[in-house]
């Protein structure tokens, strides 16, 4: 079964750096549950609906079984076009699984809406509030006006969904309302939206029954022919609400002793009622059926293949079929009643049920669940059974084989959930977990827990199992250690973290980690200045061998090779390079934060200034959300050269002073501090005031000169330029350099920098 029979939606697109990011939407939670032959029309509800549909929030609030997702069905249904339907369900907590659901719905009514959000949400880490702004960005610029049906907010507990959903109706733009079902209210400004007549209300008490509603659901829909005094008996018993009513009318349409006025008696009037009459339900069922309802209720959804499974017996197909022909709270997820599920208290009552009659059954029912569903590769649906089932071990094995394709759709929190789930030892003894709890923490802005989990990763027993793919634990340790020390602004860490995994990767078969490895690894040299040494391995990974097994390495190291020519003033084979990369990946663009860089620099020097600040801001934007700091760094930059050009000194001195404070927190900035002086140079400032003057303290045992010499090298001069300063030879100035890198122990002009940046330490 694949995933198209699976009822799954495999959203598809490219990401900003290039590869292929994915998200997964079950189909069915983007139209209501089909609605049973025994609805009851309720007019005079739809009608308070369609005189809301001015306000931009229409509210329906209620306890479970009032009929909320029924009302808002019938009103859903009834609409021409411009309706969209999610309904929310509590893996929606995963910021990335709301956001892409909500998306999908819009797309339904209105194609391509949202596009630059959803890749916004799946590029790499969040700016909290961009994808909520990109959305009501995009819909505010569409023709016409889309209503939006929320069913089951309520399930949203996560801080973050909520904050950004309250940021949509806060900025609800004329072209899109929303309609919203939950149990309670949810955290929105509700009392200004009432003030400003953008709210519309149904609560608990409109969606009760009247007596005559409730006469015709037990009378004509149910055929019960009961007295009018019993069904107002019955009707006060359940204070009008719907599920109690729905639910005796089952109970009483199977009772053969025709007693009736016993039972509507003995119904208690609080919600105990529901499982009173559920086992009045089940007490009428063949054994056979009440069985198989108990079994399959830990099941959030099913199909009789699933069924077969969990139950361990054939023959779930023809059940399902009955079950619904009896309208046993079966609601089918799509069209083809493949895919079911029960109503949600409906499902509660059975499964209480089943630990009463059947103690200790529940474990092995989720472990049958969690086998079936990793065989047909719903990985995330065989971890959670897994977890319930208790088992562990198992679910560590899942989640380590699978976590980088959920990583890949840009579920964090999805991930970050399942080790949640499992005890702390558990992870911290296994070396992948604690990478994985690195990796997270990086990206969710965490960075002081990152060098504590690959500490961890390092410490963990090595009889470990590893299953990610490369040489070895330590390989991948120093990998993400050497990303990590990237992302901070620390480069020589970050070259001995990226030298040691190329080492231990070198004699390894895995083509794809492989390209991986040296591609960071260059990009390190690259930041760091060592350019000769960047570009022996990054042409290995631009190469066609390495662009099959992972072209997100060769993308990003298609783009640093073009930086580097454009640096060195070779600007047709920069854009060369561009192409190249943009014909790998499908865009016109460098399509990666360096290459749209280098893309901007070029269009600068062809004096095109609109087009290159386009690029610029675009890259500057994505640096900052993936919160890459040297490449945030190096947009400031380049933004700033931009401006400068183009006679906005104001603007440009803004933005170097900001790259300025960015790069004073850098360890080992590199030669971002060159790309800075360089910068400044272009708007004009004055060089020594730009950098903070801890920088330029003279170390001991150099001579004036030396020290001079190098404080010019750290503002970006070129030798050529550092002896017109000073007014010696080129020859002077080298020699003079020489003795000082041999003084201050370092090789060359980056390591250098990086040694003045710090101070002279």
């Amino acid at each position: 079964m694949n995933l198209a029979e699976q009822g799954v939606l495999d959203v598809r697109l490219r990401a900003a750096n290039g590869a292929a990011r994915r998200t997964m939407v079950v189909a069915s939670v983007l139209r209501p549950p089909a609605a049973p032959p025994d609805t009851v029309a309720r007019p005079a509800l739809l009608d308070r609906l369609a005189e809301s549909s001015t306000a931009s929030l229409v509210l329906t609030v209620a306890p479970t079984g009032c009929g909320k997702t029924s009302l808002l069905r019938d009103w859903w249904l009834a609409q021409d076009s411009g309706a969209a339907w999610l309904s929310v369900g509590e893996s929606d907590n995963d910021p990335v699984r709301f956001w892409s659901g909500v998306i999908a719905a819009l797309g339904t009514v209105a194609p391509g809406a949202g596009a630059a959000a959803l890749e916004a949400l799946t590029a790499g880490p969040r700016t909290p509030g961009w994808v909520e702004t990109l959305l009501v960005d995009h819909l505010a610029r569409m023709p016409g006006r889309i209503t939006l049906v929320l069913d089951d907010l309520h399930l949203i507990t996560s801080p973050e969904v909520r904050a950004g959903f309250e940021f949509l109706v806060e900025h609800l733009p004329p072209t899109l309302s929303l309609v919203v079902a939950a149990r309670r209210d949810p955290e929105l400004p509700l009392a200004r939206l009432r003030a400003r007549g953008e709210l519309a209300e149904i609560r608990a008490d409109q969606l009760r029954f009247s007596l005559d509603e409730a006469e015709r659901l037990l009378n004509q829909t149910f055929g019960l022919a009961l007295p009018l005094e019993e069904i107002h008996a019955l009707w006060q018993r359940t204070e009008g609400w719907a599920a109690g009513l729905y639910l005796s009318g089952l109970s009483l349409r199977g009772r053969k002793d025709g007693h009736t006025a016993g039972f509507i008696g003995a119904v208690a009037d609080d919600r105990h009622i529901f499982d009173y009459l559920c086992a009045e339900v089940l007490a009428g069922l063949p054994p056979r059926t009440r069985t198989f309802l108990l079994r399959t209720a830990v099941l959030d959804r099913f199909c009789a293949s699933l069924c077969d499974a969990v139950t361990g017996s054939a023959g779930s197909r023809d059940l399902l079929e009955e079950i619904e022909r009896c309208q046993l709270f079966l609601v089918p997820l799509d069209n083809t009643r493949c895919w079911y599920r029960y109503h949600v208290l409906f499902a509660e009552a059975l499964r209480h049920e089943l630990d009463r009659v059947e103690p200790g059954l529940a474990p092995l029912l989720h472990r049958r669940a969690s086998a079936w569903h990793r065989q047909h590769g719903t990985i995330a649906e065989a971890i959670d059974h897994a977890i319930a089932a208790g088992d562990l071990s198992d679910a560590r094995e899942l989640i380590t084989g699978h976590w980088d394709e959920a990583l890949d759709e840009g579920l964090t929190e999805t991930v970050e959930g399942w080790l949640d789930r499992l005890p702390p030892e558990m992870v911290t003894g296994n070396a992948q977990m604690c990478l994985i709890r690195g990796l997270l923490a990086r990206l969710h802005g965490r960075p002081e827990e990152v060098e504590p989990w690959l500490a961890a990763a390092e410490a963990a027993p090595p009889h470990n199992a590893w299953r990610y793919g490369p040489a070895s634990a330590e390989s991948a340790i120093c990998f993400h250690r050497a990303l990590h020390r990237l992302l901070d602004g620390d480069l020589a860490a970050a070259e001995a973290a990226g030298r040691r995994a190329a080492e231990l990767e070198l004699e390894s078969g895995n083509v794809y980690w492989r390209a991986r490895t040296l591609a960071a690894l260059g990009v390190i040299l690259f930041w760091r200045g060592q350019d000769a040494d960047a570009r022996l391995l990054l042409e290995q990974v631009s190469r066609p061998v390495h662009q099959q097994a992972d072209s997100s390495a060769s993308l990003l190291a298609l783009s640093c090779l073009a930086a580097m020519s454009a640096r060195q003033g070779e600007n047709e084979a920069a854009g060369r390079y561009l192409r190249e990369a943009a014909d790998l990946d499908g865009r016109r663009v460098g399509v990666t934060v360096l290459g749209d860089l280098t893309q901007a620099d070029l269009l600068a020097d062809r004096g095109e200034l609109a087009a290159a600040e386009t690029v610029a801001l675009a890259a500057l934007d994505r640096a900052r959300r993936q919160r890459w700091r040297p490449d945030t760094a190096a947009a400031l930059a380049s933004l700033a050269r931009i401006y400068a050009r183009d006679s906005r000194a104001a603007d440009a001195r803004v933005l170097l002073g900001e790259a300025c404070d960015l790069i004073a927190t850098f360890p080992d900035p590199g030669i971002l501090a060159g790309l800075l002086a360089e910068a400044e140079r272009s708007a004009g400032l004055p060089e020594p005031a730009a950098v903070p003057r801890g920088r330029a303290r003279r170390p001991d045992g150099l001579t004036d000169r030396e020290a001079e010499v190098l404080n010019l090298l750290t503002f970006g001069h070129t030798n050529v330029e550092i002896a017109a300063e000073l007014v010696v030879s080129v020859h002077t100035v080298e020699r003079h350099l020489a003795n000082a890198y041999r003084k201050i122990g370092v090789r060359n002009r980056a390591d250098a920098s990086a040694y003045m940046a710090r101070g002279g330490r």
